[in-house]
């Protein structure tokens, strides 16, 4: 059976590539602002799920892998920032406070229709910034891609407590849990 990443970021790719994993690239393109949830946990895996069975429609006999990852900061859901001055207002906001990074993670069997998905999160502190860091840090990473503009190297620099738990944006642990349930091996 073949496996779907139904992502485009090469991110994914690249988590996917570390479990030598052989697979394909099929972007959802599912409109992640068409499902909102009370609760930001449900709604990382809800989304994920809904990537991954927008994906198991065209492509009914397939394992497919969907993820999805967001910050949640003083009680709201930061995305991806639209502009370079709002992903700098969000780091800036981050200074010396806690944060939680949620992800969703969903493995579809298109085949079968059953679903497996979980969703986590992790609370990291940031240390204060300087002005100059967060710049710098602008200019090196592509922040207008990544949920609350702050991904995986931005938490060695920047977390004074607390981890970045997600190898490029997929919880890798329960991936490969799920993975093994769905009969793949890993």
């Amino acid at each position: 059976m073949k496996i779907i990443l139904a992502s485009q970021s090469p991110d994914r790719k690249k988590a996917l590539e570390v479990l030598g994993l052989k697979f394909e690239v099929i972007p959802s393109n599912f409109d992640e602002k068409s499902l909102r949830h009370e609760n930001p946990l449900e709604m990382s895996r809800a989304l994920a799920e809904a990537k991954a069975r927008t994906v198991g429609e065209k492509e009914k006999d397939a394992i497919i892998i969907a993820s999805d990852l967001f910050v949640v900061f003083q009680g709201k859901v930061y995305e991806k920032p639209t502009s370079l001055e709002e992903a700098r207002e969000m780091l800036k906001s981050y200074s010396g406070n806690k944060l939680d990074i949620l992800a969703g993670l969903a493995v579809y069997n298109s085949k079968t229709g059953k679903m497996l998905s979980k969703s986590e999160k992790q609370t990291v502190k940031f240390r204060k910034l300087t002005d100059y860091e967060i710049q710098d840090y602008m200019t090196r990473y592509p922040v207008l891609k990544f949920s609350g503009a702050f991904e995986e190297e931005g938490s060695i620099r920047f977390c004074k407590e607390g981890r970045y738990p997600f190898f490029y944006g997929i919880p890798m642990e329960s991936l490969i849990k799920l993975l093994r349930k769905a009969k793949v091996q890993v």
